[in-house]
């Protein structure tokens, strides 16, 4: 109904976010399309969601200029029908193969170099943005508070049903762990860079043999974006193994040498990714989000 001009050659729905569904046309043409053949469109399915979409579009603007990896640009935000906001937006499709773990094992020395290149170079763009000036200064603070509490409400209630003593203690040691950390994330001098929060092979792409490098990282999924540790953004990278981690820490530009009294970068990050892990699973306990054994390959994974 809002683009009514627009048509397409085929359209895939994907419900695979957490708090959007996705509509993805190829072989667009007519004036709705505005010459992109392939777009993307998100429909927030929460509140949240909701009212960050228009900021987030503005964040992107923002990005757009300032990293040299492919990230979405809203092309297309309509305003409702029934005059309420923005209710969905589109942007052309970010080109490339999801970056999954067994797509990086099987690239050639020099793509993975640069890939790795590329990566430390977006976050130390990321965690160098004024966190002060418009838009970044409308980020929401991260996260890991409200996630913690949630983990230990489901761990009070819910994984006694599911969870050996072993893994219980487990489960106890991650939340001690990270609440330690917050605590000390709470410290006075202590970096507060721009996140996007949720650097996962599931946000990943890669362009292979791009004209100006082996291939060309695209990166998506801006809606968890915060103000918060640098060493956050590295916790999902874990899926691709430490050995990747460490490549990528090497092109990385940000403070990684602790202060005194301050864990390691990739210390902290590992603690993050065990956090992850764990409400994952409360999540799916909670909510069915996921499915069972992704949650607990995850969470095996971070013991």
């Amino acid at each position: 109904e809002v683009y009514p001009t627009r048509v397409w050659e085929s359209a895939e729905r994907t419900e695979e976010g957490w708090d959007h569904v996705a509509l993805i046309l190829r072989g667009c043409s007519g004036a709705d399309a505005r010459g992109r053949a392939d777009l993307v469109f998100r429909f927030p399915t929460d509140s949240h969601a909701y009212e960050r979409l228009p900021h987030e579009a503005e964040v992107l603007d923002h990005l757009a200029t300032r990293v040299d990896v492919a990230v979405p640009r809203y092309t297309h935000r309509p305003a409702s029908l029934d005059g309420g906001g923005l209710r969905f937006a589109g942007y052309p499709m970010v080109r490339g193969d999801r970056l999954t773990p067994e797509l990086l094992a099987a690239l050639p020395p020099t793509e993975r170099t640069s890939l790795a290149a590329q990566i430390g170079g977006l976050l130390s763009a990321l965690h160098v943005l004024d966190t002060s000036s418009s838009p970044i200064d409308r980020v929401p603070a991260a996260y890991q508070p409200e996630n913690l509490d949630f983990a230990r409400q489901v761990l009070a209630t819910d994984l006694p049903e599911v969870f050996t003593e072993d893994e219980l203690c487990t489960a106890r040691e991650i939340c001690h762990e990270v609440a330690a950390l917050l605590a000390d994330r709470a410290g006075p001098g202590r970096p507060v860079v721009f996140l996007h929060n949720d650097l996962a092979p599931r946000h990943l792409y890669w362009q292979r043999e791009t004209a100006a490098a082996p291939g060309r990282l695209g990166v998506i999924d801006f809606t968890d974006m915060c103000l918060g540790d640098p060493a956050a953004d590295f916790a999902g990278l874990y899926d691709y193994g430490p050995a990747f981690v460490d490549e990528v820490l090497a092109h990385y530009v940000g403070r990684i040498h602790p202060r005194p009294g301050e864990a390691d970068l990739l210390d902290r990050a590992w603690t993050y990714r065990r956090l992850e892990a764990l409400f994952l699973v409360a999540a799916h306990l909670r909510y069915g989000v996921q499915t069972w054994p992704q949650a607990r390959a995850m969470f095996d994974h971070s013991r």
